[in-house]
């Protein structure tokens, strides 16, 4: 994977959580003023210090984080709150502005379920009980599916998908 994708940038092997966030649940602030302050303008991912250092990530860089799950694409938060090894993304941040393409799948993207996996309870494969009577998705069914092994880097080239418009475009407009 990585010998087809490479973009001439150090990769980082982390383990990759998705906490909630502090001041809300889901994206439940995204439209209060006070707590946009807080925002950087788009998502995020932490990185450790020492990671950001050994893959020439300084804070604010575009990063992307892919595995065979999928990719996202996502600001850099360098911070000594994250131990070495780790990064994190807080969960359900909203992809509404400020997202360039991933240069792995060449789309817009991803988000924190992007790079996830669901891993069935053995259990809930038990049949005939109404109470289990669901269909999967990237919820999953039990929380071990938000613990992934992420490659990090940072971007080369940031595209952001657009290109200007063509005449016969402008003039239904």
């Amino acid at each position: 994977m990585l010998q087809s994708r490479g973009n001439g940038n150090p990769h980082l092997l982390l383990n990759f959580i998705t906490p909630h966030q502090k001041w809300g649940i889901h994206s439940t602030y995204t439209d209060n003023l006070i707590m946009l302050t807080l925002s950087r303008g788009g998502p995020i991912v932490w990185l450790s210090e020492v990671d950001a250092a050994k893959g020439g990530i300084a804070d604010n860089d575009w990063i992307e984080a892919f595995n065979v799950n999928g990719a996202l694409v996502a600001r850099a938060v360098v911070s000594q709150r994250v131990p070495e090894g780790m990064t994190m993304m807080y969960h359900a941040q909203e992809k509404i502005i400020n997202m360039p393409g991933s240069e792995i799948t060449g789309a817009r993207g991803g988000i924190h379920n992007s790079v996830t996996r669901t891993v069935i309870k053995p259990t809930h494969m038990i049949g005939g009980y109404a109470q289990l009577s669901y269909g999967l998705n990237y919820y999953g069914t039990v929380g071990s599916n938000r613990d992934e092994f992420v490659i990090v880097r940072k971007m080369s080239k940031i595209d952001w998908l657009e290109s200007p418009l063509r005449d016969s475009e402008v003039s239904k407009t």
